[in-house]
């Protein structure tokens, strides 16, 4: 959001004239600027235009009033432009403390071989898988339920027709009341939002307070287009998609690379495999659905293979031979 805008939306606050959404978006920047995670500097122009206004004003006070003389002229200017300044940061420092309780945030992060299960103070439970962080208050005030997520989180979200469950996650925000979807935005890759029950609401958080998102069916997947506004909206594979939060993973006559390629799904690493004949090498086993190096560990009783770590979340699989 543009500082005009911004502005735009604390004027409209003052005069009561703020819609629900607008409310929810102005409460966010807020939020922003009161972690310093936003830092809008005013121009020339802005400050050429904030000197033109208190020189008016001066001037038209000293037509009411005897001349002053000329330094003591500069010198009120100087002091009232510092003022309205210091007025202008005083406000919004009072606005921020009016919107935006003090309120307390935890953190739970899992690492490569870890998942987790939280239950937020709403209730609600959100499911982490491997190498993900949920940041959330530790208590939801005002009717604000909001959550941000690196990573792959599964949400069963109480219903609560008055106060809406967000998840803000690599600059796409997720809306709901009360259903269960599953979030993946990792750093550097296309968030996806898909629904399993219930309906969501997904937007760009860039978007302008009024901008419309998309709205997604139980089934549904919204993946954000890059470097773009929009959303490609295609129908889920929830035997696939949802197969990392499953307690277990099995595989019947699979051949090994396809084995290999539904493990990097689950887990979301990239795969390299290269070998000939692993298309022969069928595979049935199930292995419990720890984290993707316990699954490799159980499938080299069955096939040869070496693994090489070849970056952050990337492998290289040679396979050499089928044991079976």
């Amino acid at each position: 959001m543009k500082k005009k805008e911004f502005l735009n939306l604390l004027q409209k606050r003052s005069r009561g004239e703020l819609n629900k959404r607008e409310e929810a978006k102005l409460l966010q920047i807020l939020d922003l600027l009161q972690r310093r995670e936003l830092d809008w500097e005013m121009d020339s122009r802005e400050q050429q235009e904030i000197k033109d206004k208190m020189k008016a004003k001066i001037d038209s006070n000293l037509h009411q009033s005897k001349p002053l003389p000329r330094p003591s002229y500069y010198g009120m200017m100087k002091w009232a432009a510092s003022f309205l300044v210091l007025m202008g940061l005083a406000y919004l420092g009072y606005q921020v403390q009016q919107l935006t309780p003090n309120v307390v945030w935890e953190e739970r992060i899992t690492n490569e071989r870890q998942k987790a299960s939280i239950t937020l103070p709403d209730g609600s439970i959100a499911f982490l898988n491997t190498n993900t962080r949920l940041r959330f208050p530790k208590e939801f005030v005002n009717g604000k339920r909001e959550v941000e997520l690196d990573g792959e989180a599964f949400f069963e979200v109480v219903k609560d027709k008055g106060a809406t469950f967000e998840v803000n996650s690599q600059g796409i925000k997720t809306v709901v009341l009360g259903t269960a979807f599953n979030v993946r935005a990792h750093q550097e890759l296309p968030v996806k939002v898909a629904v399993q029950s219930g309906k969501v609401a997904v937007f760009h958080q860039t978007s302008a307070a009024d901008a419309s998102g998309v709205e997604l069916q139980p089934g549904q997947m919204a993946t954000a287009i890059p470097n773009a506004e929009g959303f490609a909206i295609a129908e889920m594979d929830s035997d696939s998609f949802l197969d990392w939060k499953a307690g277990s993973v099995s595989f019947d006559m699979n051949p090994f690379d396809e084995v290999i390629q539904r493990l990097a799904s689950i887990y979301n690493y990239k795969i390299e495999l290269v070998g000939e004949g692993m298309d022969q090498c069928q595979i049935k086993a199930t292995y419990g659905n720890g984290n993707l190096f316990a699954v490799l560990y159980g499938l080299k009783n069955l096939v040869a293979f070496d693994v090489e770590n070849t970056g952050e979340r990337a492998l290289k699989i040679t396979y050499k031979k089928c044991k079976l």
